[in-house]
């Protein structure tokens, strides 16, 4: 999927402006290193936000996990794998992290789920960001609930 493609996809305003500062710390086209991040321009979007660290092939640890989400998620997740998930969404997130981290290209997608027993649905965007080996090193995932 083109760039331009998911930018027409996103629906909630927040993603979108989001993936356009992502955009802009493409480098001739180029997908942005971590160290290009300035956290404090990632503010209106940290009370949405998780961060995972890519450590090794396929392990995928939260460096980042916003109070807002540990509040609505069951609790801090900073320093947990992904593997500690129940299984049905550990594989969920695993398929999609590891997509992101072969491709080096952003996902999309809308789910639905119940959580605190009421049915939601959410808008997510995980934005891949790179090592000076070029490997993915990181990704920043957004969510926001869309009804």
């Amino acid at each position: 999927m083109s760039a331009n493609n998911l930018a027409l996809m996103l629906r909630h305003p927040d993603l979108k402006r989001l993936y356009q500062k992502w955009l802009e710390l493409c480098d001739k086209g180029e997908v942005p290193m971590a160290v290009d991040v300035d956290p404090a321009d990632l503010r209106p979007w940290l009370s949405h936000m998780v961060v995972i660290k890519v450590e090794g092939e396929g392990r995928f640890v939260y460096g980042y996990y916003s109070a807002e989400y540990a509040e609505i998620f069951d609790g801090d997740r900073v320093g947990q794998s992904i593997d500690a998930l129940p299984r049905e969404q550990r594989d969920i997130l695993k398929r999609e992290y590891e997509q992101v981290r072969l491709e080096q290209m952003p996902v999309a997608r809308v789910y639905t789920g119940v959580f605190d027993g009421e049915e939601q649905t959410w808008e997510r965007l995980v934005l891949p960001f790179l090592s000076h080996d070029g490997d993915v090193e990181k990704m920043m995932v957004a969510a926001y609930r869309v009804s």
